[in-house]
């Protein structure tokens, strides 16, 4: 591992020292100040500063800085010149907002879990394509189904968003918005459009290529794109092969600093209709696909070759040695949708938009392995497959309609429909032994994390008043959503529940409410203040796990709890906005209360090996979170953002109060771009300051050290239709832990712990390369 210089280092420990990293957030807000050169027109650039457009957080099309919500946008071109690999280096520069990466033997792909929003993450985070909904993730899975090659935009809101686009986002929503032909065709001087894009990226070996084309029929736009991405496993360049603090038992042959050679091919597909017969009429037809094949040889088994079943006959049949072991992880999601825009100009009734989608979403694994039981009288050669099947298949209908009227000296926009799905749940487990050396053949069924197939229903009715007042001045929008949940688990004829915990259907309704009030000060300040709630009811597999010999001894249960609460949250939210001739700036601050936040996996007290989901009576987070960007001179850009959170806990009500460690420490992100248009170039620098955590509930808890990390960007056209990208992510080559991470000790529990889940695999990584290209004509 290559050391920057000594001067860097001890640069790297005052970046990271409290003082430094106040005096970053400040000066991430004061880049934002107006100055007296701002006066000047708006050049094209600096316009598209102030255009930053958000559609998901209110159903139309908003400037983020008109939304009383931290909503950020990340727009394709962004996409593109920073050569995003994954949903995780997507919110690289987004400050609070995270994505962990999956390394334990248990999900042994080294997979990205899902979006983490204020501390809170997993399925508490609504994840969307289009408006329609990403699978939900279960134990040892994953909500990685999104590809952001052929999205025009993401949208990141920050908090609870419940009453327009469902009660059970919680943390925030990841909305993903796909590409329309007009995305291509713009800029095009003839009626159609070809674009080749590739990409290289050095952590995992990917490389990319798409083909996209759109073509201009006059009333009807088409366009179609596939991609594909083949990978290696990621490459950890400082983890620390003997395991750091917390040592390797893993032998010499694979150590505490890898994941299992994999490969993996991926595919992405989109093929959308626009067709435009008038100016009040437009209707899409959209197909994509997305599917991703990863295959791993794990090359050592941490079950094999116990000395503890070695030494006692009585556990000879649990002793084997691994002959060979491979595999197979397969995700897929696929969309069909139909929308319908209509523009009814009624006195009445402003405009309707209606759409229905189909989305089936798989992730599959199957796993071979060649056994010997040496110990056996006789030997036995035994292979064994297992077969993990999950599945969400989503049909949603939405009907969304738009009115406005004056009345008084008040203007009102109201917003109401129907938000509906059905989503069909399956989960399968299969366990089949072939003893090769006896030629017999076994199977076993409910295994794994066993539940039984369910069918959920949700069917809601939302309204929203938009209310501007005071010349405009004073917009106070309230909002209600009336939530129906039903969810029935026994339309499974084939689900063998644990005695006593039969599945029974559940139903249940809730009233969300919300009320947000803004006011613009004057023409460059405004300030707002918002109140949301949220309601989420247990995952399928919460409800109604039910699973007998897990683990290497069988011996261990996860049982239901049929007591589990739905999740709630309460949150309020102020902020301050400037909007100048050369940039902007956001600042705000945050109060979040969650009754019944559900655990997975705990003792069940009283008992010996078993485990089941429960309610934490209370989490409390609260932060501050700000951006800014201005123009200091003509082509150069300052941008900043920040994040700073705090939470507690508390189990129940007879237990003390304790830290929440999803809450993130101080986190700074500082940016400088020059753009040089006269050779058709731009530079970008990033650096991110973070601070390590001080509390978690577990005294023995892991705590991350602060850092400062390095990051340069540069893209080049150097000709009208070719553009060429390049990147450096972690100049320095810092090693560090992300102050994001939760869920490891100082100290492993057992030697075995240590070599299954190791904390070296999540060590940020080093310093890696990308390139990109793109060509159009």
């Amino acid at each position: 591992m290559s050391l920057p210089p000594r001067g860097v280092i001890a640069m790297a420990h005052r970046f990271t020292s409290p003082a430094f990293l106040m005096g970053a957030s400040l000066a991430a807000l004061a880049v934002a100040l107006p100055q007296a050169a701002a006066a000047q027109a708006l050049t094209e650039t600096q316009a598209t500063i102030l255009k930053r457009i958000t559609v998901v957080e209110a159903r139309s099309a908003k400037n983020v800085l008109d939304v009383p919500q931290n909503v950020a946008v990340i727009d394709a071109e962004t996409l593109e010149k920073h050569v995003v690999r994954d949903i995780q280096d997507l919110v690289r520069y987004e400050p609070g907002i995270a994505v962990d990466r999956q390394t334990s033997i248990t999900n042994p792909f080294g997979q990205l879990n899902s979006f983490s929003i204020r501390g809170v993450g997993g399925n508490r985070v609504q994840m969307l394509v289009d408006g329609s909904r990403v699978q939900e993730r279960i134990t040892d899975g994953s909500r990685d189904f999104v590809d952001p090659w052929n999205m025009k935009a993401v949208e990141i809101i920050r908090g609870p968003n419940s009453v327009l686009w469902g009660a059970d986002a919680l943390g925030g929503t990841i909305a993903f918005r796909t590409r329309d032909p007009a995305d291509l065709l713009e800029g095009m001087d003839k009626p159609w459009a070809v674009e080749l894009k590739t990409a290289w990226d050095s952590f995992d070996n990917s490389f990319r290529k798409q083909v996209s084309a759109a073509y201009d029929f006059g009333d009807v736009q088409i366009l179609g794109s596939i991609g594909n991405l083949t990978a290696n496993e990621p490459t950890l360049s400082n983890a620390d092969p003997d395991g750091g603090i917390w040592g390797c038992p893993r032998p010499d042959y694979f150590r505490c600093d890898a994941l299992f050679p994999a490969e993996t091919n991926s595919w992405n597909g989109l093929a959308k209709l626009v067709w435009t017969p008038n100016d009040a009429h437009e209707v899409k037809v959209t197909a994509e696909f997305f599917e991703r094949e990863t295959e791993i040889d794990q090359v050592w088994d941490s079950g094999a070759e116990n000395p503890l079943y070695a030494s006692n006959p009585a556990y000879y049949s649990y002793y084997y040695e691994s002959e060979f072991y491979l595999r197979n992880l397969d995700m897929s999601r696929a969309r069909l949708a139909l929308e319908h825009t209509w523009q009814v100009r009624a006195p009445w009734l402003d405009s309707v938009n209606w759409k229905v989608s189909y989305s089936p979403q798989h992730r599959n694994t199957e796993s071979n392995q060649v056994r010997n039981y040496s110990l056996l009288s006789p030997a036995q050669l035994r292979q064994i497959t297992q077969i993990r099947d999950y599945g969400e298949d989503f049909l949603e209908a939405d009907a969304q309609f738009v009115s406005s009227f004056d009345w008084g000296d008040t203007s009102h926009t109201l917003t109401y429909g129907f938000d509906g799905d059905i989503a069909t749940t399956s989960y399968e487990g299969v366990n089949i032994t072939d003893n090769i050396t006896l030629g017999t053949t076994t199977t076993a069924t409910n295994q794994g994390f066993n539940f039984p197939k369910v069918e959920t229903v949700r069917a809601d009715l939302y309204i929203q008043d938009e209310i501007k007042l005071l010349d405009d001045k004073l917009t106070i929008t309230p909002g209600l959503r009336y939530a129906t949940y039903g969810i029935d688990p026994t339309v499974d004829e084939n689900y063998v529940p644990l005695d006593g915990y039969e599945p029974e259907k559940i139903e249940t309704q809730r009233l969300i409410k919300k009320r947000t009030g803004m006011y613009q000060l004057d023409d460059t300040y405004s300030v707002y203040a918002a109140y949301g709630e949220g309601f989420k009811m247990p995952t399928s597999q919460q409800l109604f796990i039910s699973s007998t010999a897990i683990g290497a001894t069988s011996l261990v249960e996860v049982i239901p709890n049929p007591d589990l609460k739905p999740e709630s949250v309460s949150n309020w939210e102020a902020g301050l906005r400037g909007q100048f001739d050369r940039g902007f700036f956001t600042l705000n601050g945050y109060y979040s209360k969650y009754d019944n936040f559900i655990r997975g996996l705990q003792p069940v007290p009283g008992e010996t090996d078993k485990y089941t989901s429960d309610n934490v009576e209370r989490v409390e987070l609260w932060g501050t979170e700000a951006a800014g960007e201005y123009e200091v001179v003509d082509d150069i850009f300052l941008t900043g953002s920040l994040n700073w959170s705090r939470g507690v806990q508390q189990v129940d009500s007879g237990s003390s109060e304790t830290a929440f460690d999803g809450a993130v420490p101080l986190t700074v992100v500082t940016g400088l771009r020059y753009e040089i248009p006269e050779h058709a170039l731009e530079l970008e620098f990033f650096g991110t300051f973070a601070a390590g955590p001080t509390e978690r509930s577990d005294p023995n808890a892991f705590k991350p050290e602060g850092y400062a990390v390095f990051d340069a960007y540069a893209k080049w056209q150097p000709t009208e239709n070719v553009e060429l990208t390049a990147g450096i992510q972690n100049i320095f080559d810092t090693r560090y832990f992300p102050n994001t991470l939760t869920g490891y000790a100082n100290t492993p529990d057992s030697s075995a712990v240590a070599g299954v889940n190791p904390l070296e695999l999540q060590v940020a990584p080093g310093r890696t390369f990308k390139l990109g290209a793109t060509v159009k004509f």
